[in-house]
């Protein structure tokens, strides 16, 4: 997989910029299995990035991979000039606001196991929680208005963090809560932080600052 020439309204502001997520020659690869090949991007502060591409085209798979949930087999990802592994990610992610593509993850922190265990998720582990025992109902399915205000509520308790992933944030949204939630991510990015975006749809494209797309 590689990332075509990225479109930006901003590159002569580049030399300027030191704050920034970057993926160099990123090779990402599970159980011997190759996800994404020399995988190139640069993120910057007071920037809202669009990651965007055709279905199964990786934009998840790099998003997890900052997350510190996918290895790098190969090149690097690295914040502000410090290279980030799956060993240093937990403390990267203290920094980071992370709206998941299933919203329903932050109503819940555990996943219920057989044999009594009970393993944290990825929205979970992403916190920091301690896994505990417990048995949870299924998820309800959340409507547009849950949608976005737990989105607004996530960004709010996170005003005091750096970075903003999104995957997908506005696909159960209708163009009125789409429109309010891109406002909230481009006030994120006006307030100097970086936002990276995963989404196919060109209502977010359209506000992206700068457009990577996957091929």
């Amino acid at each position: 997989m590689r990332i075509k020439v990225l479109e930006s309204g901003k590159i002569a502001n580049f030399a300027e910029k030191i704050e920034m997520l970057e993926f160099k020659d990123a090779t990402i690869a599970v159980g011997g299995r190759v996800l994404a090949r020399r995988l190139s991007l640069i993120a910057r502060d007071g920037e809202l990035t669009c990651v965007t591409g055709p279905e199964g085209s990786g934009k998840t798979v790099l998003l997890r991979t900052l997350m510190g949930f996918l290895p790098v087999e190969e090149g690097f990802v690295s914040v502000d000039g410090e290279l980030l592994t799956q060993r240093s990610s937990r403390a990267f992610r203290t920094q980071m606001v992370y709206l998941p593509q299933q919203m329903q993850l932050l109503r819940r922190q555990l996943e219920p196991v057989e044999a009594g265990r009970a393993v944290a998720d990825e929205y979970g582990v992403w916190n920091m929680t301690a896994p505990r025992v417990t048995t949870l109902e299924p998820a309800a399915v959340l409507g547009p208005e849950e949608i976005f205000r737990l989105a607004e509520q996530t960004l709010k308790a996170g005003s005091g963090k750096r970075i903003v992933i999104a995957d997908e944030p506005c696909a159960m949204l209708s163009p009125e809560l789409t429109a309010r939630l891109l406002e909230l991510l481009r006030g994120e990015a006006r307030a100097g932080k970086t936002v990276l975006v995963a989404s196919r749809r060109q209502e977010v494209i359209d506000q992206a600052d700068q457009v990577a797309r996957l091929q």
